[in-house]
């Protein structure tokens, strides 16, 4: 078994005292190239808390290139040469501030237009553009990250494998967990034993530790705090407890006021432990806290989390 990395996607950090909490505890950020303007605050933020709050050199960013972003937003497409000079200067504006690690996305061409029937066609040509844009951008572009994605013909990994053993393994969104589960089994069935897969856009667990990735990030701590949800560590998984009063005791099982009130007063003072914040009221009220929250939990649980062996789990089904 071997760590993982988690990587918190969410751009949307907007007060200064939440910056901070979030940059002290999330060593891991993927940021995309659609929030580049985040990217620049992230940048300063990171200088200003160096050496004081944070050791930069065990920090990790991942940079995507926001193409699906800007494919769903209906303005034209980056291109090769715009997204090529947006990595080299912020190579070149980083160069003295020594990350462990800067990786970058490469530029997918996604298939088909919004919301238009995607065609077979589209996919093949979305193939061969993602392919010839990567073939561009890693003569220039260190550590340059290609994408499989489900629904790729397979002889596509074998090409990715050709060049490089570390690159993004992408399950698609609209098929269901089991559809996703099986297809990613068949890529590490099919991969080399050797490579270091990051999983794109990871919305459930179950994907996250069914198989060794080196990487994968999400944005689930975000997205649970927005819904008066926690992320909390109990019996070695995250359980998400729901806190908001929108969502009654009735509704899940989940609920805060489900639990017992010895295990209610656990919780919370554990949280208290964590910041003087971190109040029943505070929680209740504010998804700000709830995020905050999240980020801990989410990156104490995974920076104890080991990744299983490669195998077939057919329990999983």
């Amino acid at each position: 078994m071997g760590k993982v990395k988690y990587y918190f996607s969410d751009s949307s950090f907007n007060f200064e005292d939440e910056q901070q909490f979030f940059c002290k505890y999330a060593k891991n950020r993927l940021i995309s190239y659609h929030y580049h303007s985040a990217l620049k605050k992230y940048i300063e933020i990171y200088r200003k808390l160096n050496g004081e709050v944070i050791d930069i050199s065990e920090y990790n960013i991942l940079i995507d290139s926001g193409a699906y972003s800007i494919w769903n937003s209906g303005k034209p497409a980056i291109s090769v040469e715009a997204y090529k000079r947006f990595c080299l200067e912020l190579l070149l504006s980083i160069a003295d501030f020594p990350f462990k690690s800067i990786e970058f996305i490469n530029l997918d061409e996604i298939p088909g237009e919004r919301n238009k029937q995607v065609t077979r066609d589209d996919i093949l040509y979305a193939q061969e553009k993602s392919l010839e844009n990567y073939l561009i951008l890693k003569n220039y572009i260190p550590n340059l990250l290609p994408v499989f994605h489900q629904g790729d013909d397979f002889k596509y990994l074998d090409i990715i494998e050709s060049h490089t053993l570390r690159y993004c393994v992408s399950p698609a969104n609209d098929k269901s967990v089991s559809q996703r589960l099986m297809w990613i089994q068949d890529v590490f069935r099919k991969a080399n034993s050797d490579f270091k897969p990051h999983g794109l856009g990871f919305s459930s667990a179950t994907i996250a530790k069914a198989n060794p990735w080196a990487s994968f990030d999400a944005s689930t701590h975000a997205l649970r705090a927005g819904y008066g949800v926690i992320m909390y560590p109990i019996d070695g998984s995250l359980l998400d407890i729901v806190i908001s009063d929108v969502r009654g005791p009735e509704s899940t099982g989940s609920h805060f006021k489900n639990f017992s009130k010895y295990e209610q007063e656990k919780i919370l003072f554990n949280l208290l432990q964590i910041d003087d914040r971190f109040t029943y009221e505070n929680i209740l009220a504010n998804g700000k806290i709830r995020k905050m929250i999240n980020v801990y939990n989410v990156s104490t649980f995974y920076d104890n989390f080991a990744t299983p062996e490669n195998m077939v789990q057919g329990s999983l089904f």
